[in-house]
C-alpha cells in the first residue's frame, strides 16, 4: 500500500492543500480590496475665481423735487422705468383726496381684471383642465422666481397672472359660471365714490429718464458719478459711512440712470493683482439678488504694488432691486474655469526627457521638470502630464484638451482616469 493511501496522511495532505488554497484566495481578495495605492476618479468641474469685498454703488442720480404744496400720490412704484417729463406723482389738496384716488384706481384695476376673466371664461370651458393646471404651475414657478429675486413689480405682476389662471380654471371646470356678481359689487363701490376727483394742484414730472426710487440716502451728493473712476482708497475710506442727511423737504425721490452705474470697493494688494483694467467680469450681490450682473473693470487705483487698491467696476444693467441698493457685500467673478478636477495632493513633479525634431530635421533630447499625476493603467502606475488652468489649496482644474504637441509625456489626463492620491514608493511603471 502506497504512503498516500494511508487514510490519516491522505486527510492531512487534503487539509493542507485546502488551507493553502483558501489562504491564496483570501490574499487575492484582500489584495483586490487593499491596493497599495489610493485613487480617486478624475471628473469634470467648473470653478469660479471670485473675490469678495464691501462695495458702494455710485449712480448718475437726479433728485426729484415737489414744487407745488399739497399731498402727494405716487403714480409709479419704486423701480419703475420712466421717461423724461413722465408723471411721477400728482399733488392733491388733502389726504382724503389721495385716499379716494387710490381706492378708485384699485377698484378700476380689479374691475378690468374681472371683466377680462369673463371674456376668457367664454372660451375657457373648451380648454383641457390639464393644460390650465400646467399654466398655473408655470405661473407659480415664475412667481417663486420673482420672490427669490425680490422684485416687487415682477411679484405683483406674477401674482395677478396666477390668480387669473386659477379663476380661469374655476370657470373651465364649472366651479363658477362668471364673475358678474363681483363686477356689479365693484361698480357699486365706484358709483358710491362719485365722480369727484378732489382738488388736484398739479403733477410732478421726471427731470430725466431712468428708474424711479422714492427713497434717498444722502449718498447722492457724496459721490460724483463723473469722477467715480478716479476714486482712491483714501477717498472711499473717507466717504463710506458718511452719507449726508437730506435737509431738503421738497425732495420726494430720485431718478437713476437706466443703464450705467459703478460699484467701487477696496481690495488687498494680492487681490488687486488678479484684476486687469478693461477685463470683463461679473458681480453678484448675494444679499440682494441671486443673478449675475455683467461688469467691466474700469480702474484699479493703487499707490504701489504692495498697497491696497480702489477697484471701480462699471455695469450697464439695472433693475428694481439694483436701483435701491447702495452699500453691499459684492462677489466679483473674475473668471470661470472648466476642466478635469484632481486633488492637489495627487500633483507631482517629475523629470521627463523627450526627443524633439526641429524644422531642419535635427533631433535633440529635451529634459524638463513636468507637472503631472500618476494614474492607474491596468495594474501599472503611469505618470502623465497635466496642464493646469486654475489651482487652489485643495484641487487643480486641468485642461481637458491640451495641445499634445507641447506635452512631454505621450498621454495626458483624461476624464474618469483613476488618479493616485496616496501610496508608498510611487514611480512611473510601478506594478500594483
Amino acid at each position: 500500500m502506497g504512503i498516500l493511501n494511508h487514510p490519516i496522511l491522505k486527510r492531512t495532505v487534503i487539509v493542507i492543500i485546502t488551507v493553502l488554497l483558501l489562504v491564496f484566495i483570501g490574499y487575492q481578495i484582500w489584495r483586490a480590496n487593499h491596493s497599495s495605492v489610493v485613487t480617486e476618479t478624475a471628473t469634470y468641474a467648473s470653478i469660479s475665481d471670485t473675490i469678495q469685498a464691501q462695495g458702494v454703488i455710485i449712480r448718475d442720480e437726479t433728485l426729484v423735487r415737489q414744487n407745488t404744496a399739497g399731498v402727494i400720490m405716487y403714480n409709479v412704484s419704486d423701480g419703475t422705468k420712466i421717461a423724461k417729463d413722465g408723471v411721477i406723482a400728482s399733488v392733491y389738496d388733502t389726504a382724503e383726496d389721495v385716499a379716494a384716488q387710490q381706492q378708485r384706481a384699485q377698484l378700476q384695476e380689479q374691475l378690468a381684471v374681472l371683466q377680462e376673466l369673463n371674456e376668457v371664461g367664454k372660451t375657457a370651458v373648451y380648454t383641457n383642465p390639464e393644460n390650465l393646471d400646467k399654466d398655473i404651475h408655470t405661473r407659480l414657478y415664475t412667481l417663486l422666481s420673482a420672490i427669490q429675486e425680490r422684485g416687487r413689480e415682477q411679484i405683483d405682476s406674477s401674482k395677478e397672472e396666477v390668480l387669473k389662471s386659477m379663476n380661469t380654471r374655476q370657470i373651465a371646470t364649472g366651479q363658477v359660471t362668471d364673475f358678474n356678481g363681483k363686477i356689479q359689487s365693484i361698480q357699486n363701490q365706484l358709483a358710491a365714490l362719485g365722480t369727484a376727483t378732489g382738488v388736484k394742484r398739479g403733477d410732478i414730472t421726471s427731470p430725466a429718464s431712468g428708474y424711479f426710487v422714492s427713497a434717498v440716502d444722502g449718498y447722492e451728493s457724496v459721490f460724483d458719478y463723473d469722477t467715480a473712476p478716479d476714486l482712491t482708497v483714501e477717498d472711499l475710506k473717507a466717504r463710506q459711512g458718511q452719507a449726508a442727511q437730506n435737509t431738503d423737504s421738497n425732495v420726494i425721490g430720485k431718478v437713476c440712470d437706466s443703464y450705467n452705474w459703478y460699484v467701487a470697493c477696496i481690495v488687498p494688494a494680492e487681490t488687486a493683482s488678479r484684476l486687469q483694467e478693461d477685463a470683463q467680469v461679473s458681480i453678484q450681490l448675494p444679499f440682494v439678488s441671486t443673478g449675475n450682473v455683467p461688469a467691466v473693470v474700469t480702474a484699479v487705483n493703487q499707490e504701489e504694488g504692495a498697497s491696497e487698491a480702489a477697484v471701480v467696476l462699471k455695469c450697464n444693467y439695472m433693475s428694481e432691486l439694483l436701483s435701491k441698493v447702495r452699500s453691499e457685500t459684492i462677489q466679483v467673478n473674475i473668471n470661470t474655469y472648466t476642466g478635469i478636477r484632481v486633488s492637489q495632493q495627487s500633483v507631482r513633479f517629475q523629470n521627463v526627457s523627450k526627443e524633439v525634431t526641429d524644422e531642419n530635421g535635427n533631433t535633440t533630447t529635451v529634459t524638463k521638470d513636468v507637472m503631472g499625476v500618476y494614474i492607474l493603467y491596468g495594474n501599472t502606475i503611469r505618470f502623465v502630464e497635466i496642464v493646469p488652468l486654475y489651482s487652489s489649496s485643495n484641487y487643480v482644474i486641468c485642461s481637458a484638451n491640451p495641445d499634445t504637441s507641447q506635452l512631454m509625456t505621450e498621454d495626458t489626463l483624461t476624464l474618469y482616469d483613476e488618479v493616485v492620491v496616496g501610496g508608498k514608493d510611487l514611480y512611473d511603471g510601478k506594478m500594483v
